[in-house]
Protein backbone atom coordinates (compact mmCIF):
# COMPACT_ATOMS: atom_id res chain seq x y z
CA UNK A 1 0.00 0.00 0.00
CA UNK A 2 1.39 3.61 -0.96
CA UNK A 3 -0.36 5.42 1.96
CA UNK A 4 2.13 6.96 4.39
CA UNK A 5 -0.73 8.91 6.11
CA UNK A 6 -4.33 9.06 6.98
CA UNK A 7 -5.19 12.46 8.39
CA UNK A 8 -8.33 14.10 9.38
CA UNK A 9 -8.39 18.01 8.97
CA UNK A 10 -11.25 19.72 7.97
CA UNK A 11 -8.66 22.86 6.68
CA UNK A 12 -7.46 19.90 4.17
CA UNK A 13 -4.30 21.14 2.60
CA UNK A 14 -2.78 23.84 5.05
CA UNK A 15 0.71 25.63 6.16
CA UNK A 16 0.65 23.14 9.44
CA UNK A 17 0.02 19.95 7.54
CA UNK A 18 2.09 20.93 4.46
CA UNK A 19 4.87 22.12 6.30
CA UNK A 20 4.78 19.67 9.44
CA UNK A 21 3.76 16.27 8.31
CA UNK A 22 4.31 17.21 4.36
CA UNK A 23 7.96 17.98 4.54
CA UNK A 24 9.22 16.08 6.94
CA UNK A 25 7.59 13.04 5.24
CA UNK A 26 8.15 14.49 1.65
CA UNK A 27 4.61 12.36 0.20
CA UNK A 28 4.56 12.12 -3.69
CA UNK A 29 0.84 12.19 -4.22
CA UNK A 30 -2.25 14.19 -1.53
CA UNK A 31 -5.69 13.21 -1.88
CA UNK A 32 -8.17 15.23 -0.20
CA UNK A 33 -11.29 13.03 0.49
CA UNK A 34 -14.33 14.94 0.23
CA UNK A 35 -17.73 15.35 -1.93
CA UNK A 36 -18.49 18.82 -1.96
CA UNK A 37 -14.48 19.51 -2.79
CA UNK A 38 -14.26 17.51 -5.24
CA UNK A 39 -16.68 19.05 -7.60
CA UNK A 40 -15.61 22.49 -6.63
CA UNK A 41 -13.09 23.36 -9.00
CA UNK A 42 -12.17 26.88 -7.26
CA UNK A 43 -11.60 24.95 -4.11
CA UNK A 44 -9.19 22.48 -5.61
CA UNK A 45 -7.09 25.03 -7.54
CA UNK A 46 -6.60 26.84 -4.02
CA UNK A 47 -5.94 23.69 -2.55
CA UNK A 48 -3.32 22.40 -5.20
CA UNK A 49 -1.50 25.96 -4.41
CA UNK A 50 -0.67 24.71 -1.18
CA UNK A 51 1.18 22.01 -2.56
CA UNK A 52 5.07 21.31 -2.92
CA UNK A 53 6.33 21.13 -6.20
CA UNK A 54 6.33 17.63 -7.93
CA UNK A 55 3.30 16.27 -5.70
CA UNK A 56 0.28 14.59 -7.37
CA UNK A 57 -2.99 16.10 -6.21
CA UNK A 58 -6.41 14.88 -6.08
CA UNK A 59 -9.33 16.01 -4.50
CA UNK A 60 -11.91 12.29 -4.89
CA UNK A 61 -15.67 11.48 -2.95
CA UNK A 62 -15.44 9.17 -0.33
CA UNK A 63 -16.74 6.63 -2.66
CA UNK A 64 -14.06 6.98 -5.36
CA UNK A 65 -11.34 7.02 -2.94
CA UNK A 66 -12.77 3.72 -1.34
CA UNK A 67 -12.33 2.74 -5.01
CA UNK A 68 -9.16 3.60 -5.46
CA UNK A 69 -8.01 1.93 -2.50
CA UNK A 70 -9.70 -1.53 -3.18
CA UNK A 71 -8.04 -1.72 -6.50
CA UNK A 72 -4.91 -0.27 -4.77
CA UNK A 73 -4.86 2.58 -7.81
CA UNK A 74 -2.41 5.04 -5.87
CA UNK A 75 0.07 7.33 -8.18
CA UNK A 76 2.56 7.78 -5.85
CA UNK A 77 4.83 5.63 -3.96
CA UNK A 78 4.26 7.63 -0.70
CA UNK A 79 0.69 9.06 -0.83
CA UNK A 80 -0.89 11.32 2.35
CA UNK A 81 -4.42 11.21 2.27
CA UNK A 82 -6.70 14.03 4.11
CA UNK A 83 -10.42 13.41 4.96
CA UNK A 84 -11.91 16.96 5.30
CA UNK A 85 -14.66 15.57 7.62
CA UNK A 86 -14.93 12.41 10.12
CA UNK A 87 -18.09 11.59 8.28
CA UNK A 88 -15.71 11.61 4.83
CA UNK A 89 -13.70 8.73 6.40
CA UNK A 90 -16.71 7.17 7.69
CA UNK A 91 -17.93 6.82 4.42
CA UNK A 92 -15.34 5.87 2.72
CA UNK A 93 -14.91 2.96 4.53
CA UNK A 94 -18.43 1.61 4.65
CA UNK A 95 -18.07 1.96 0.92
CA UNK A 96 -15.04 -0.59 1.15
CA UNK A 97 -11.64 0.93 1.82
CA UNK A 98 -9.63 0.38 4.21
CA UNK A 99 -8.45 2.45 6.97
CA UNK A 100 -6.20 1.18 9.39
CA UNK A 101 -5.25 4.35 11.31
CA UNK A 102 -6.23 7.91 11.46
CA UNK A 103 -4.71 11.07 13.34
CA UNK A 104 -7.38 12.99 14.38
CA UNK A 105 -5.99 16.20 14.97
CA UNK A 106 -7.91 18.86 12.59
CA UNK A 107 -11.50 19.27 14.59
CA UNK A 108 -11.35 23.23 14.25
CA UNK A 109 -14.22 25.20 16.39
CA UNK A 110 -17.66 25.84 14.17
CA UNK A 111 -19.32 28.84 15.50
CA UNK A 112 -22.34 27.58 13.34
CA UNK A 113 -22.47 24.55 14.99
CA UNK A 114 -25.98 23.60 16.06
CA UNK A 115 -24.34 20.85 18.49
CA UNK A 116 -22.53 22.26 21.87
CA UNK A 117 -18.32 21.67 21.48
CA UNK A 118 -15.79 20.45 23.85
CA UNK A 119 -12.34 21.23 22.95
CA UNK A 120 -9.90 18.19 24.13
CA UNK A 121 -7.03 19.53 22.70
CA UNK A 122 -5.28 21.82 19.82
CA UNK A 123 -7.17 21.46 16.81
CA UNK A 124 -9.78 18.60 18.82
CA UNK A 125 -13.03 20.33 19.31
CA UNK A 126 -15.70 17.60 19.20
CA UNK A 127 -19.47 17.56 19.34
CA UNK A 128 -21.43 14.61 21.03
CA UNK A 129 -22.48 13.44 17.09
CA UNK A 130 -18.17 13.38 16.36
CA UNK A 131 -17.82 11.21 18.84
CA UNK A 132 -20.25 8.76 17.80
CA UNK A 133 -18.18 8.50 14.20
CA UNK A 134 -15.01 8.11 16.20
CA UNK A 135 -16.35 5.28 18.35
CA UNK A 136 -18.18 3.93 15.09
CA UNK A 137 -14.73 4.13 13.41
CA UNK A 138 -13.00 1.86 16.02
CA UNK A 139 -15.38 -0.64 15.83
CA UNK A 140 -14.89 -1.04 12.40
CA UNK A 141 -10.80 -1.21 13.02
CA UNK A 142 -9.31 2.02 13.00
CA UNK A 143 -6.83 3.33 15.08
CA UNK A 144 -7.73 6.62 15.93
CA UNK A 145 -4.42 8.85 16.96
CA UNK A 146 -3.14 12.21 17.81
CA UNK A 147 -0.75 14.32 17.26
CA UNK A 148 -0.55 17.97 16.16
CA UNK A 149 2.78 18.17 14.40
CA UNK A 150 4.99 15.42 13.29
CA UNK A 151 7.80 16.47 15.72
CA UNK A 152 5.04 15.74 18.22
CA UNK A 153 4.18 12.63 20.09
CA UNK A 154 1.72 9.88 18.65
CA UNK A 155 -1.45 9.58 21.86
CA UNK A 156 -4.10 7.01 21.50
CA UNK A 157 -7.09 9.25 20.67
CA UNK A 158 -8.82 7.77 23.76
CA UNK A 159 -5.99 8.83 25.85
CA UNK A 160 -6.65 12.66 24.97
CA UNK A 161 -10.67 12.11 25.23
CA UNK A 162 -13.10 9.80 25.79
CA UNK A 163 -16.15 8.41 23.64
Amino acid sequence: MAVALYKLDERMLHGQVISTFGRIMNPDEFIVVNEGVSKDEEARTLLELALPGGAEFDVVSPKTFAKIDQEDDYWGTKTFVVFRYITDAKEAIEHGAKIPNLNCAGFYQRPDSAEPQTNYGINLWLTESDKEVLRWLEEHGVELWYQVQYQNSKSALRDVVKF
